[in-house]
């Protein structure tokens, strides 16, 4: 199979109760206005990458449990291509209840341990595609990412990488080393400000791109900082309506630049165009991909962002 870009990264089902009076208490109830099930996390680069229309391959790990039934579904409507994608006989159960409120949210997430065989699939599913371009979701073992990282190279293809909060980022050294390793490397600017070990986003950026040939810092109403030898692009964020929920934000954005930059071979600035346009829209509605552009529609306000 030949693809313009592969995604690699898991499923989530992510359940968003949204129009909330107020934050939950401990010992208080209180009752949300709206819930939406969806699916999250590489679902939202995949198929907002697909609504461009963009050819991606996503070799996603299902389980037989009704939660990688609903996203499974979900992505083959939105017409991602699950030729590489698995699906085993057994629960795979990743479930994130998300709960925006005032601009902001937080989570509580339940996960089933990977299988075993995750990053082999991964692999195996590198070895017999052909493509352009690898995303990856985040940071992992270095013997995982780096077996992926040189079967992408021999592949001829660049690499990205975002960050995703997690324990890694008690190694911002280590985080780094391996950072440097990718091509674009797209963190937000808590985890940019973390990995690089400094104290404000610009000078986080300075520090990364010493070492990383592109890095890109996601930086929410501020919009996005690019980074590429030595010389710094901001591009500020699009007002598209009222923030409704971020949730998702920056893997909607990360499927705008990659489209931008990988698909058309666009300029850093007009793909950071993309992505804010793409975030932008995303915050909109409630779960990241919602309200992910469709090509004409990213077309309509990217001509309206730079006339």
């Amino acid at each position: 199979m030949k693809y313009d870009i592969i995604v690699l990264g898991v499923y989530f089902f992510d359940q968003i109760f949204s129009g909330m009076p107020q934050f939950p208490a401990l010992g208080r109830e209180i009752c949300s206005t709206d819930l939406t099930t969806t699916g999250g996390a590489m679902y939202i680069t995949a198929a907002s990458l697909t609504r461009l229309g963009a050819h991606v391959g996503w070799p996603a790990y299902f389980g037989n449990d009704s939660y990688s039934h609903f996203v499974h579904d979900l992505a083959r409507q939105e017409g991602v291509d699950l030729s590489l994608a698995k699906v085993v006989d057994r629960p795979y159960r990743l479930v994130t209840t998300s709960i925006p409120f005032s601009g902001e949210r937080a989570f509580v997430t339940y996960a089933d341990p990977d299988p075993d065989d995750l990053y082999q699939h991964w692999l195996n599913s590198l070895q017999r595609s052909e493509f352009k371009h690898v995303h990856i979701g985040g940071f992992m073992l270095e013997q995982d990412l780096m077996a992926l990282i040189r079967v992408a190279r021999d592949k001829g293809a660049t690499i990205s990488m975002d960050c995703q909060d997690g324990p890694h980022l008690h190694q911002p050294c280590k985080c780094r080393d391996l950072a440097r390793e990718v091509d674009i490397f797209m963190p937000n600017a808590r985890e940019a400000v973390i990995v690089a070990e400094t104290d404000d986003v610009a000078s986080a950026l300075d520090r990364l791109m010493q070492v990383i040939d592109v890095v890109v810092i996601k930086d929410g109403a501020n919009g996005v900082l690019i980074g590429h030898q030595g010389a710094v692009t901001h591009v500020p964020a699009i007002q598209a309506g009222e923030v409704v929920d971020t949730t998702g934000a920056g893997d909607c954005f990360n499927a705008g630049f990659l489209y931008g930059y990988i698909v058309e071979g666009a300029s850093l600035e007009q793909s950071g165009i993309y992505g804010n346009i793409c975030g932008g829209l995303s915050v909109t509605g409630v779960g990241g991909a919602t309200n992910a552009p469709t090509h004409a529609e990213l077309m309509r306000w990217s001509a309206q962002l730079t006339s």
